[in-house]
């Protein structure tokens, strides 16, 4: 009986021993894994959107600047020439504009109402003659019946009156006509001819903006803080639009790529944390995150891998560096650890 309890009581501590070997197997820490890589930095090109000949260029490779600060000027003579052009005739446009606006000056309406007197005096001046015509031509009517003057002189004072009448006509027009730009000065000029003028001062406007804008873009800044890693140009070169000028380094924006084997991967999530060593401090480990992961698979780059593994597939990674910015630098060999 005694050794069937001891013979019981060993499997149970062999059940226990392995139910406990079994769950630290199973929560046992996944074996870290080292990657290399190289730091790289983004590269950012400052390009004018103009061309032009280069009249200053105050940067130098190597130097820091911040966004903002200027990079290149170009000549902008040209421009500055367009500028006041442009200016000169919206000035012009926006005195048009308030003279329809305003109306007609005094000085101009008396002007018009002193030709409507004159044509009035005329008109009045020749009233008399034309009663006066009038009333011959009926008495040599009378004469003309009783047989005391001949027809030609009835006729000729019929083409006499006629005159008169086609005289009157025409004084009368031009009292007609001043009047009315009499009224129409006094009135004001229409809606349609004062929304022409302002349509056409918005042009004039915007044609100062549009050069106001070129010149601004002859003077190109940095869209960044950053370093000048290389300057690509000359003082007195003729660039083009589109020519990169500088290049500038981000220095806060430095990361890794590395490669994971397929059989890895799900080691590796975005937001996962990295230490990251370098040859340059020895001993010192630098922090990185885990920004990408590629969907994608590929055969294991030539320059990352041992030549029996290039046929391995593996997945793109890509880390931030969040520490050492300071220390660290674009171009630096790197061992990366997942954590």
């Amino acid at each position: 009986m005694k050794k069937k309890v001891a013979i019981i009581v060993v499997v149970l501590v062999l059940i226990t021993l392995s139910v406990l070997g079994y769950r630290n197997y199973v929560n046992r820490p996944a074996e870290s894994i080292t990657y290399s890589g190289t730091i790289e930095g983004t590269d950012l090109p400052v390009q004018p959107e103009l061309g032009g000949r280069i009249v200053d260029l105050p940067v130098d490779e190597g130097q820091m600047i911040k966004a903002g600060d200027i990079v290149a000027k170009l000549d902008d003579s040209q421009a500055i020439i367009s500028l006041a052009s442009a200016k000169s005739q919206k000035t012009q446009a926006q005195a048009k504009l308030n003279d329809l606006l305003g109306g007609a000056r005094v000085e101009e309406i008396r002007r018009l109402e002193s030709i409507v007197m004159q044509a009035k005096a005329n008109l009045d001046a020749l009233e008399p003659s034309l009663k006066f015509e009038e009333d011959n031509l009926a008495t040599n009517q009378k004469l003309y019946e009783g047989g005391a003057i001949s027809k030609q002189l009835v006729d000729a004072q019929q083409n006499k009156l006629d005159t008169l009448k086609a005289q009157y006509q025409g004084v009368l027009a031009s009292v007609n006509v001043a009047q009315a730009s009499v009224d129409q000065a006094e009135a004001g000029n229409t809606q349609p001819t004062i929304q022409a003028q302002k349509a056409a001062l918005d042009v004039a406007a915007q044609a100062v903006k549009a050069v106001e804008l070129s010149l601004s873009k002859l003077t190109v800044k940095s869209p960044a803080d950053g370093q000048v890693l290389y300057q690509h140009v000359e003082l007195g070169q003729v660039v083009n639009p589109g020519t990169t000028l500088v290049t500038i380094l981000n220095p806060n924006d430095l990361w890794i790529r590395i490669y994971i084997p397929e059989a890895k991967l799900n080691q590796v999530k975005v937001g996962g944390i990295a230490s990251i060593v370098v040859d340059s401090y020895p001993g010192k480990t630098f922090k990185g995150e885990i920004q990408f992961v590629s969907n994608q698979a590929e055969f294991t780059p030539k320059n990352v891998q041992t030549k029996e593994e290039r046929t391995t597939t593996v997945y793109a990674v890509k880390l931030r560096i969040t520490e050492g910015l300071d220390q660290l630098k674009a171009g630096m060999p790197a061992d990366v650890t997942l954590q």
